[in-house]
């Protein structure tokens, strides 16, 4: 939010309550930008001069201020490098007269950049913070005040120590910063366990970047907690952080990637599809020798058949019929056994491979022919 006022107004206070529902407040005369007036002016502020009350804003604004001319706010990744090269927040809008007419900040960057797809495969370790500035929950609004001043952030994590590892409790803003002291509370007396945001809300290293802005817009929050398995703090999250992720640069190294995965998965499919290819080959061939076999086996099935048809000589036809069948089972021996009533008997017909002993006109004893099991061809 953007408020402007006078330069001549020198409440301080006044525009400490404007602060607490805006990020920062433009100083205009004449429509023309001549100073700004930031949360982090608001944090530093209050660790230097505790009595507010006679300070005017001139004092304190920050001039001259970064602007930016709308007719060269062409491209939103320009105005997103502009911001962190300057490493600023808010970015004026002036038109060529120098007058004011708009202001953008990582939210409204953020709110026009959604590109879905890219963000669902950004992770938050690719773009999280890991130097996170913590502090005791018995730490003085003052010490998180000095804490922001001196590192140059805007939130400090309130944390507590559980077996060797760092737990978020909760977390102060420069926006809390700015309300209590529009609230006149005593930073030297207030704790941050008072005032701190709780819960924290966390998310892991593996999200994507899409789920974290899912996150920040249903609970209307600018920062989230990254976590370990142990809940312990691994680092933080930002909207900045997910513009970081539509960097040109960072956007180049990603399609970089990309191609290199994409290469790999077309490997990955042509190797797949050769393996599957040899595999339908094979199971090709297989099918091809069964289905050729049993061709050959009706075929001398036919053949049998038929010399049994065209021949009046009972010895002939049984010879004929083992060897068509040792040739079709593809077996060392094929015989014909005729019984006796008594269930003794003799082979009649013998087909056996060349060298083998014939049982041709014999009875041959097998142990593993008793009378039992001969009982059922009687």
């Amino acid at each position: 939010a953007v408020c402007s006022i006078p330069q001549t107004a020198n409440n301080y206070l006044e525009h400490l309550q404007i602060q607490a529902c805006c990020s920062c407040v433009l100083i205009v005369e004449n429509n023309r930008l001549v100073g700004i007036f930031t949360q982090e002016d608001a944090v530093k502020i209050s660790t230097q001069k505790p009595n507010l009350e006679d300070l005017a804003l001139c004092e304190v604004m920050t001039h001259p201020v970064i602007t930016l001319e709308e007719s060269k706010f062409t491209d939103l990744f320009f105005a997103l490098n502009f911001l962190q090269h300057h490493r600023i927040r808010h970015l004026p809008l002036v038109d060529e007269e120098n007058q004011l007419v708009g202001l953008l900040t990582y939210e409204s960057l953020r709110q026009i950049l959604r590109p879905v797809d890219l963000l669902r495969l950004r992770l938050v370790h690719e773009v999280m913070t890991t130097d996170v500035i913590c502090a005791d929950a018995n730490v003085s609004i003052l010490e998180i005040s000095r804490l922001m001043t001196k590192n140059q952030v805007s939130s400090v994590m309130i944390v507590e120590t559980q077996a060797s590892l760092t737990i978020p409790l909760g977390m102060v803003t420069g926006r809390d910063i700015v309300q209590l002291k529009a609230l006149n509370v005593n930073f030297d007396s207030c704790l941050a366990q008072t005032v701190m945001s709780t819960p924290v809300f966390c998310v892991t290293v593996d999200e994507s970047l899409w789920n974290v802005q899912q996150i920040m817009e249903q609970r209307f929050i600018q920062r989230l907690a990254v976590t370990g398995s142990k809940g312990e703090i691994l680092g933080i999250v930002n909207h900045s952080s997910i513009l970081e992720a539509l960097n040109p640069w960072d956007l180049y190294k990603l399609t970089a990637v990309l191609q290199e995965k994409v290469l790999q998965l077309e490997t990955e499919k042509i190797q797949l599809l050769g393996n599957r290819t040899l595999e339908l080959e094979k199971q090709v061939e297989e099918r091809t020798i069964k289905l050729r076999r049993k061709a050959e086996q009706e075929k001398l099935i036919n053949q049998i058949a038929t010399e049994i048809h065209s021949s009046l000589d009972l010895q002939e036809i049984l010879n004929n019929t083992v060897v068509g069948m040792r040739s079709l089972l593809e077996c060392h021996r094929v015989i014909i056994y005729q019984f006796n009533a008594n269930l003794s008997g003799r082979v009649i017909a013998e087909a056996i491979v060349a060298g083998g002993l014939s049982l041709l006109h014999q009875e041959p004893y097998d142990v593993c022919i008793t009378p039992e099991w001969l009982e059922t061809y009687r």
